[in-house]
């Protein structure tokens, strides 16, 4: 029997050298391309796409970077994660839902730079 393919959630996380647009683009589609390759993700699979920016990275939205690479028809969302005392500055966390046959414990989450600490969370 063919494995049935189900919506799972890919996460990942990195952080942006500043808060200027060009490096938050380039850190997200560095972080998009790494979830993609790692996961064996057809865009097309894709059913969303669900990005938070720490409140320092208030410059551009991380979500045009997918746009940049293609993603035109997938639904992107954008929102400011919440300002923990001591966590990550300048960070990018991704929550991407694909239809996959992969089971829960074959996704490979990426992190990135300093958010590599965020795995055990």
């Amino acid at each position: 029997m063919a494995n049935k393919h189900k919506v799972r959630g890919i996460r990942g996380a990195t952080t942006s050298a500043d808060n200027i647009p060009e490096e938050i683009y380039i850190a997200t589609r560095e972080l998009l391309t790494k979830m993609v390759d790692n996961n064996a993700v057809e865009t097309a699979d894709i059913a969303a796409v669900f990005f938070s920016a720490t409140p320092d990275l208030d410059s551009a939205f991380p979500a045009k970077a997918a746009r940049e690479i293609g993603w035109l028809k997938v639904p992107l969302f954008c929102h400011v994660e919440i300002n923990v005392p001591d966590s990550i500055s300048r960070c990018i966390r991704i929550l991407m839902l694909v239809n996959t046959g992969l089971e829960q414990d074959q996704i490979n989450h990426v992190y990135l730079k300093d958010t590599v600490r965020l795995r055990d969370i």
